[in-house]
This record gives structure tokens, C-alpha cells and sequence, in this order.
């Protein structure tokens, strides 16, 4: 890919990225008082509320899936790493020595969490519970793995 149509690709990437954190941030704002979750204030969330919550889990897989699918490969294409034909946990890893994200094994956990939550896999209740809470734990981790990339464009971008 040739560099401008990789930083057209990333800077593409980084708004979709900025409109999924602003909008995971005002539902966590509509839902702080009760986090963490319990399954007593789960149980006593109101269906707004609930609305809520769905709303940072599917904007937290949006961005899940927009930073593994697209954002990670793009910043490793400008940095002219070679990632063709190469295992997801390989990118992940390239990503970690280069100190974008802070641990691949922490970006797996999280998408098992996701996928647990989001895909509403046969778990307990209180799975689904302590889920929910990780991923609320994580956004500042997210939002950092962003900036992150965005000083990788910064940096390399002409």
C-alpha cells in the first residue's frame, strides 16, 4: 500500500475510533454510580440504564474488532513491518515489542471477555457480571492503545 493511502487509511480509522470512545464514554457516565456491578444493582438498573450498558459493550466489540481487524495492521503496514499470512497472536506480539499495546496476552483476555458478553455464550451470571466490570476497568487501557497508534501516525506519517 503506498504511504498516502495508508495514512488516508488510518486517519479514517482514528475518527471511527474517536466516535466509538466518545460514545462508550457518555454511557459509562449514564451508568457510573453503578459500577462496579453487583448482580443486586444489575437486577435494580433501569431499562434505560440497561441501554446503557449495551451501548459501551457493543461500541467496546466495534472497537475491539476495528482496532485488531483494521487499526493494527495498518499502523504495522506503516511502519513497514511484514505482517502478510502471519498469526493474529504474531501481530499482537510485534505490537507489544513495539510498546503500542501494553500485552498481547491482556488484548486475548479481553476478547474472550467480549466475545463471553457480546455473543451471550452459556455463562454464569456472575461471569457476565465480572465481565462487564473488566471491560469498563479497560476503556482507560483502550483509550491509551489509541493514543498509542495515533504518536505511531504522528510520528512516521510523511
Amino acid at each position: 500500500m503506498i504511504k498516502n493511502e495508508i495514512q488516508d487509511k488510518l486517519t479514517q480509522i482514528f475518527e471511527i475510533s474517536d466516535t466509538h470512545i466518545s460514545r462508550m464514554l457518555y454511557a459509562k457516565t449514564k451508568v457510573d454510580r453503578f459500577l462496579p456491578l453487583s448482580q443486586e444493582s444489575y437486577n435494580n438498573l433501569s431499562d434505560d440504564n440497561i441501554g446503557f450498558l449495551d451501548q459501551f459493550i457493543f461500541r467496546f466489540s466495534k472497537l475491539q474488532d476495528l482496532m485488531g481487524t483494521r487499526l493494527f495492521p495498518t499502523i504495522l503496514d506503516l511502519l513497514a513491518e511484514p505482517i502478510s499470512s502471519i498469526a493474529f497472536i504474531d501481530i499482537l506480539n510485534k505490537l507489544e515489542k513495539l510498546e503500542i499495546i501494553p500485552s498481547s496476552k491482556q488484548w486475548l483476555v479481553l476478547r474472550n471477555i467480549r466475545n463471553e458478553i457480546s455473543h451471550e455464550y452459556p455463562s454464569s451470571f456472575d461471569e457476565q457480571i465480572e465481565g462487564m466490570n473488566m471491560l469498563f476497568e479497560s476503556l482507560p487501557e483502550m483509550i491509551q492503545i489509541i493514543e498509542n497508534c495515533k504518536a505511531v501516525f504522528d510520528k512516521y506519517r510523511y
